[in-house]
């Protein structure tokens, strides 16, 4: 969809145009917080979403994300989550709210990973080397920790990190557009970015018969990024269709977020794939996620079968009733890390892909760390690894 203006390009006329300094296309996590941080700084921004955010439309709804500090993704993210609990912090104390559950998270996997690169051991170096709290278990004190593990091995090790938990990621996105409109920004939603291009020093945003004229324009679109941005993008961004079960308890007991942490499970005898679950939420089910899942399927098949293959061998106390699924769009990049970048051909444009599945315990940070950047600001966190340059684009 990025385009040069050409002969042939239809221009509407300047009563339909609205001028502004910034604007943020995409208020999912990412573009939320960039829009929050934009409007706090006093700049004139304008926020555009296809749908009414928070929407089930894209990766930034549900009622969990997972968030730690040791980030075996790479110490480059380190600093992101930080600043990002801090921010969290910011927000709770300013606004009297409770947007993260403080239960721990517990991620266990084996001393002899199957396949690939252990992720467990990456964690444990990376919070040794950041100085992150954390402790060490056996498979034996994982056993008696959490008897309802059936599918521990005694291969298998545990670290947890006392102070992680999970976000609550619908009221954190809500909180933030509501601010930023209280600080002056204006939000257009229920709206589609039909045109983007860059002129005469300005980005032009084309929807219907309105347009934006902005003097930069933050790309925060997720699973439409690549659709908006046109080539380059639309090859570098993949988008992948994945799905959550939420399941009854049997008992009352076993999974509350006060005896029961977030987990992350590479098990060994599913050839290390990793289930994350989320304690019992406000309705009693309990969260299980695994990636790539198959999302087409019937849902009442799907969940019958994930509940077979991936809950009742690993996990004690749990229905096989359903209590809901939730399906959502990840979108990630060839190396799966993150972008935060100028576009390489429009240096008006600033793109941010946060890469699902490990991107909204960032997104607060990204937010503020692309707001710097747009105004001209020191920066405390290190853009660099997330440049387009690491494509050879």
């Amino acid at each position: 969809m990025l385009s040069r203006p050409s002969s042939a390009t239809k221009t509407t006329s300047t009563k339909d145009t609205v001028s502004t300094d910034f604007a943020v296309i995409g208020l999912g996590a990412v573009g939320a917080a960039t829009l929050y941080q934009l409007a706090k700084r006093g700049a004139k921004v304008i926020g555009v979403d296809r749908y009414l955010p928070p929407h089930p439309y894209g990766s930034s709804h549900g009622a969990a994300r997972l968030t730690r500090n040791a980030v075996g993704e790479g110490s480059a993210y380190v600093p992101l989550v930080r600043r990002s609990q801090e921010i969290l912090g910011e927000l709770e104390r300013s606004f009297n709210v409770d947007l993260m559950e403080r239960c721990g998270m517990l991620m266990i996997g084996s001393e002899r990973p199957k396949t690939g690169e252990d992720f467990v051991e990456a964690t444990v170096k990376i919070a040794l080397r950041h100085g992150i709290e954390h402790e060490l278990f056996s498979s034996a004190e994982l056993k008696r920790r959490y008897p309802q593990l059936i599918g521990l091995t005694d291969t298998d090790f545990g670290y947890f990190e006392p102070k992680a938990g999970f976000l609550r990621p619908e009221p954190i996105v809500s909180l933030q557009i509501s601010a930023a409109q209280q600080l002056g920004a204006t939000i257009v939603t229920d709206c589609t970015v039909e045109r983007l291009s860059q002129e005469n020093g300005s980005v032009i945003i084309g929807m219907g018969d309105h347009q934006i004229r902005a003097g930069h324009a933050v790309i925060a679109a997720g699973r439409w990024a690549g659709e908006i941005l046109g080539p380059l993008f639309d090859r570098l961004l993949k988008v992948t269709a994945q799905r959550t079960f939420s399941f009854r308890q049997e008992g009352s007991t076993g999974y509350q977020s006060d005896n029961f942490p977030a987990l992350m499970w590479f098990r060994s005898a599913a050839d290390d794939q990793c289930i994350t679950v989320f304690p019992q939420s406000h309705d009693g089910a309990v969260s299980f996620f695994v990636e790539d899942t198959d999302a087409a399927a019937n849902v009442d098949d799907a969940a019958r079968d994930f509940f077979e293959r991936d809950v009742s061998p690993f996990f004690s106390g749990i229905s096989p009733r359903m209590a809901g699924s939730d399906l959502c769009y990840y979108t990630t990049t060839p190396d799966g890390g993150f972008i935060i970048d100028r576009h390489p051909d429009h240096n008006r444009l600033m793109v941010l892909s946060a890469c699902s599945g490990h991107g909204f315990k960032h997104s607060l940070c990204v937010g503020e760390l692309a707001a710097q950047l747009l105004l001209g600001k020191d920066t405390s966190i290190d853009a660099a690894p997330f440049s387009t340059r690491r494509f050879h684009v």
